[in-house]
Parts: structure tokens; sequence; C-alpha cells
């Protein structure tokens, strides 16, 4: 039973890396000033200059700078607590697989967050995200975000800071190569890419 378990399960791995089906949603709020926005005492501040205590590389940190993206911390007690990348407009972002989107004029989007695990639970995810859509450094009217259908947590967050469904997509990729890539927005479905393509 033991080697029939073990068998089904190296099977099972085998075919994961075969084939991988993902799937999820785009997510938009207007920005604009508001009162209150995020956790009392809570402050936002943009990292312009890379330190070796943030979980990316120096390289990697100026690589992402160079393409039009901005590292966001959220504060407490001096202390960052909760990260974010933003991609200013114009930046050409990798959202699933083959799946690219010009961020829009006027519009700015969010990816690539992370709370560190001892931060977790306290809602500082969600006051990053709302401190980031009534931010008016950003010259934007528009704040977009791409989460996975699975991150029930991150889904949560989203909903909670006003973030509401744009469109939902879905691909499939099979030894390394994409065999479809479509998006359902208003019950009608159409290719991945061009929908994001119409965003810019």
């Amino acid at each position: 039973m033991k080697t029939l378990k073990r068998s089904l399960g190296l099977l099972k791995r085998k075919l994961g890396r075969m084939v991988e089906i993902k799937a999820g949603i785009l997510l938009h709020q207007p920005v604009a000033a508001r009162e209150g926005a995020g956790i009392p005492g809570a402050q936002l501040a943009r990292a312009s200059v890379y330190r070796p205590d943030l979980d990316y590389s120096k390289d990697e940190f100026t690589r992402r700078n160079l393409r039009q993206n901005d590292l966001y911390e959220l504060l407490v007690d001096r202390r960052p607590v909760c990260f974010g990348w933003v991609a200013r407009a114009g930046a050409r972002v990798g959202i699933l697989h083959d799946i690219q989107m010009t961020v829009p004029d006027r519009a700015f989007y969010i990816w690539d967050c992370v709370t560190p695990p001892e931060y977790r639970g306290r809602g500082y995810f969600q006051s990053l995200l709302k401190q980031l859509v009534s931010s008016r450094d950003t010259g934007a009217n528009l704040a977009l975000v791409a989460v996975d259908t699975r991150n029930t947590a991150s889904r949560k967050a989203l909903a909670k800071a006003g973030f509401q469904p744009l469109f939902s997509y879905l691909s499939i990729r099979v030894l390394g190569r994409v065999v479809l890539a479509v998006a359902n927005r208003g019950h009608r479905l159409s290719q991945a890419q061009i929908l994001f393509d119409q965003l810019a």
C-alpha cells in the first residue's frame, strides 16, 4: 500500500509539472483621498534606496526600479510591517504565464505584496492597500491588482480594501507552453491577452 501511495504521489507531481492550470481575477478601484485610510499611526513610505533587510537582492531591486516599479512599505512605529510593489503607468508587467499588461495612463498596478509571518493577521496588508489608493503622490486615478483565485486571504483583504472585480482569466500551460489563455468579462469569453491589451 505504501508503494502504491508513493507511486501515485510521484505521478501526481510529474503531471503537475507537465500541466499547469492557473486562474486569477483582475480587480480595480478608483484612487481618491480618504480620511482614516488604514491603521491609525501606520505610515506609507516609498523605499527609494536599497537596504540589506529587504526581501530582494540589490540587483532585483534595481532591475524593478528601472522598469518603472516602486517599492512601498507600511511602517508601524518606524518598522516595516508590509511591502508592495507598484508599477507606474506605461510599465509592462507579467500577469500569468505569457499574459502581459501595459499599465494604463493615470493608473498604477499593485503586485508582489508581502507581509512577514510575524506581522500577519493584523490587517497590515489591507492598510497598505488603503493607503496606496488614497495617496496623492501617485498622480493616478485608478488602482489595479491581480490575485490568484486560490489565494483566499488576499482576496478577502482586497475586498475589504474596496477593490472590485474587473474580469477573471484562466491560463493552461502544457510542458511549458501555453495552450489556452482566456478571460471572462460580463459573461463574454475572449482571449486573455486581447482583454489586457484593451486596458492600455
